[in-house]
């Protein structure tokens, strides 16, 4: 996808190309790529404008004319080229535009991912106000984006910061290649939790997103792939490039093997040496119900590593009138309790596991003071490693607190077996309890590691030796 330093390439390419011209005529192949407007206006609206300035937010293209202001954005693959009038359309040229009657400009896009809007208005303010550009937070290079603002912004994400970059409304412009360049110029390890980072951390990301961005203005961006600037110019910042797309090679500060990992779903490059870690590497724990996540727990536990358990922290808050305490009592009220007034364990269970409802009631109270429990624990652990274990680790959004998760897997006939045997269920009863939550195949599918509980107890702890090791 072109970022910010290639669309504005773009920008400054076409500035010198069809400023002064005026639109003619208009051909539209593919009005998908229309945003907030019908074919007939489209035409209507900007036939007889005059290309008078071009201007960029972020990643969006305004192209300022008479009255009118067309706001581009290019996605994946959005392409301008200008072309003469017998010239013949190709495949992919979805929008062409005839200007002075002589010139043909023409915008490509072989994905179609790209979006054009018409607002009928020149002023800066009101084109702020189109919802796509009003929702964008401040360029790295806006003077007034202060290090307190980003830290402020920054503090509130628990997600890992390489994905808190890549988010427009918080700092806008950055994309996957230019974030991993900012991570490591500002030596930060791209997993590590936004909420973790410090107020020099903010500064540096600051200063090292301007530096990135103006040097690859400079170079007029990166080609990788399949993208190029309009008028078929190539960016040459790739040649810049300090660690994205350098996997196995030496990082050039330290030497040590550059390693790329997904983060956030992005193909992530990064050094471990000179971005390292703060705080313990969390690895979750998961598993279906009666899969063995116990077992495992208790043999990391007699090891000496801590493992932070939901289960306990909610057994223990409903043991007491905490926030989970009085938020299940007010939702469900008083028959969830016992003569003790305590919460009664079988009653609540027997309404998880039989009404949709109410099991997703009872986890909207519970999850996110659990979340905020074990994210406390985290930080205040002074431990290298650390087990978070987590039944519904995933359902619950759990997983952004962990760097890997290991899913404790059983084949299905052992499973339901032992929660035959473990809560005295009948078969149809224990059935539905596995039913109602996410397939145990498909944890396996996000997990990192998987470990089969479906044997004797040797086997489980050879796993697990062997993942640690």
């Amino acid at each position: 996808m072109p970022e910010l330093p290639e669309v504005e390439t773009v920008r400054r390419t076409l500035e010198g190309q069809i400023i002064g011209k005026k639109i003619t005529n208009i051909e539209i192949y593919y009005d998908k790529i229309l945003e907030n407007t019908s074919v007939e206006k489209f035409k209507k609206s900007l036939i007889g404008q005059t290309f008078r300035k071009i201007d960029r937010y972020g990643k969006y293209l305004l192209f300022i004319l008479d009255d009118y202001t067309i706001i581009s954005h290019l996605r994946m693959e959005g392409k301008f080229f200008l072309k003469t009038l017998n010239d013949e359309r190709i495949k992919h040229e979805h929008i062409i535009f005839t200007l002075d009657e002589k010139i043909s400009f023409r915008y490509h896009d072989t994905r179609k991912f790209g979006k054009m809007a018409v607002l009928e208005t020149i002023q800066k303010t009101q084109i702020m106000e189109y919802p796509a550009l009003a929702k964008l937070g401040k360029e790295a290079n806006d003077e007034t984006f202060s290090k307190n603002e980003l830290y402020n912004l920054l503090q509130k994400k628990q997600e890992p910061i390489k994905g808190a970059l890549l988010n427009q409304e918080i700092i806008c412009g950055l994309g996957n290649i230019y974030v991993d360049e900012v991570c490591f110029m500002s030596k930060i390890d791209p997993k590590m939790p936004s909420n973790k980072i410090t107020l020099e951390d903010a500064n540096n990301i600051l200063e090292s997103s301007k530096k990135v961005l103006a040097k690859a203005i400079e170079a007029g961006g990166t080609t990788i792939r399949s993208y190029t600037s309009s008028l078929g110019i190539t960016g040459l910042f790739q040649l810049e490039l300090l660690v994205h797309s350098k996997e196995k090679q030496p990082c050039p500060v330290c030497g040590t093997i550059i390693k790329k990992e997904f983060v956030c779903g992005r193909g992530t490059y990064f050094c471990s040496n000179c971005q390292k870690r703060r705080g313990p590497k969390v690895i979750g724990i998961t598993g279906s119900i009666a899969t063995g996540k116990s077992t495992v727990t208790h043999y990391l536990k007699k090891q000496g590593y801590q493992v932070i358990d939901a289960d306990e922290i909610v057994k223990e808050a409903k043991m007491k009138k905490t926030s989970i305490y009085k938020g299940l009592v007010k939702e469900l009220g008083s028959t969830i309790l016992n003569e003790k007034q305590e919460i009664d364990d079988a009653v609540l269970s027997k309404m998880i596991y039989n009404d949709d409802q109410i099991r997703q009631k009872i986890n909207h109270i519970v999850h996110p003071l659990v979340y905020d429990i074990c994210q406390k624990k985290i930080n205040l652990s002074k431990d290298k490693v650390i087990f978070l274990s987590v039944p519904l680790l995933f359902e619950a959004g759990f997983e952004k607190l962990c760097d890997e998760i290991w899913c404790v897997y059983t084949n299905s006939e052992v499973q339901l077996d032992r929660l035959m045997k473990r809560n005295h269920l009948a078969q149809e009863e224990a059935e539905k309890m596995i039913q109602s939550q996410m397939p145990l195949d498909e944890k396996c599918q996000k997990a990192t590691f998987i470990i089969d509980n479906s044997d004797e107890l040797c086997y489980t702890i050879e796993q697990i030796q062997k993942i640690l090791k």
